[in-house]
């Protein structure tokens, strides 16, 4: 029994070994692994992408890179030309900076009315007009050997101020007076800056001489022939010549001047006032002695003058002084106007003691550049003593 049960599962597994390998063998065989070849195939194509350094044309050539060459310098074109040196400007009695070769002549001019009227201002380069005392103004003209004509007749002569002393300090010039105030004589004579050429010293009394056409002291005169011959018997060595004069601009066209402008002051009293009225033709200004004209006595012409410029200068009385003198103060600063071309400009004023010049500045402390020819510089105690009509 035993053995028919072994029998029988014993075919039973050779019975299902056959099914099992008949299935095997009736399944698909699988794919063998694709080739790379065969999966290059069956890839899309792609679009191929640009290279990620660009290509050139043919006809371009690289260039170094290392060190680009600096641009050529352009050739300057024919219609440039360098730049000229302005002309210097020239005019009658205009004194440019630098101009002065020898000393000028300061000359203290009478103004009393029984002096009137003087003779030789209107051959000076420069005119100072301050105040003297009780209300009577002085003159003190500047003429400059090689730029102010030679004159003839010069006079009447007065006698020295020491704020006149001081102006003329700063042009190292001859001094020419007759006397003048204690303080006056002293600053003259020790002055080494100038000459003193004091008509009542013996050493100068021979250069004046008196005329009888009028009553002394308004009678005295000299000439600038004789200031030279006094100056030249009495010269000694000075330094800084070329430092003495001013700054100059072109005249305004004769289509940009105004038609008119005028202006007054007063020292003392108003009823004693001075003008100026403007002419656009000659581009001047004619000095009027209240509302007549000025007048030279050799000439009979007007007194005028390119330039009027107006100082604003403290003065105060001399104490115990017997004559009623007075002083200014002439070195340091002020407000100042300056008229030219038909025009009034705002400047400030400036001296410094010694040979300092007087230098009239703007707001920024440049030089205020004047007309072209002769300068009249009136100092007044106070600006509000002054009035202006028409102008630009």
């Amino acid at each position: 029994m035993k053995s028919r049960c072994s029998a029988l599962a014993l075919l039973l597994c050779i019975l299902l070994m056959s099914a099992c390998s008949s299935a095997v063998a009736n399944e698909p065989a699988p794919s063998p692994l694709p080739t790379l070849v065969a999966i290059a195939t069956r890839l899309p194509t792609a679009t191929p992408q640009p290279t990620s350094v660009p290509t050139l044309p043919p006809t371009a050539t690289l260039e170094p890179t290392v060190t680009p060459e600096p641009p050529a310098t352009p050739e300057p074109t024919a219609t440039l030309a360098p730049t000229a040196t302005p002309a210097p400007i020239t005019a009658p009695l205009a004194v440019p900076r630098g101009s002065v070769t020898s000393r000028p002549f300061a000359v203290m001019y009478d103004n009393h009315p029984n002096a009137y009227p003087q003779t030789g201002i209107d051959k000076a380069a420069i005119v100072f007009e301050a105040l003297a005392e009780f209300g009577i103004t002085r003159y003190m003209a500047i003429f400059i050997p090689g730029i102010s004509p030679d004159v003839p007749v010069i006079g009447p002569v007065r006698s020295a101020r020491s704020y006149y002393v001081e102006w003329a300090k700063g042009f190292r010039s001859v001094y020419v007076h007759a006397g003048g105030s204690p303080e006056g004589l002293l600053l003259a004579e020790t002055s080494i800056e100038l000459i003193n050429m004091d008509a009542l010293r013996g050493n100068a009394s021979g250069y004046f001489y008196r005329t009888r056409d009028r009553s002394a002291p308004h009678n005295l005169y000299t000439n600038s022939a004789n200031i030279a011959a006094f100056a030249s018997a009495n010269d000694r060595p000075v330094e800084g010549l070329e430092e003495i004069g001013f700054t100059y601009s072109p005249e305004a066209p004769l289509a940009e001047r105004p038609a008119q402008q005028s202006l007054r002051y007063f020292f003392i009293y108003r009823e004693a006032s001075v003008g100026w009225q403007y002419d656009p033709v000659t581009n001047s200004y004619r000095y009027l002695r209240g509302n007549r004209p000025h007048v030279d006595a050799a000439t009979g012409a007007q007194l005028q003058f390119k330039n009027v410029v107006i100082l604003e200068v403290p003065e105060r009385p001399i104490p115990n002084d017997p004559k009623g003198r007075i002083e200014q103060d002439v070195i340091g600063e002020g407000p100042a106007r300056i008229f030219r071309d038909g025009r009034m400009i705002e400047a400030t004023w400036r001296k410094a003691a010694g040979y300092a010049q007087l230098y009239l500045v703007d707001a920024n402390g440049n030089e205020v550049p004047l007309a072209p020819g002769s300068v009249w510089i009136a100092a007044i105690p106070d600006l509000a003593n002054m009035t202006v009509e028409g102008g630009r």
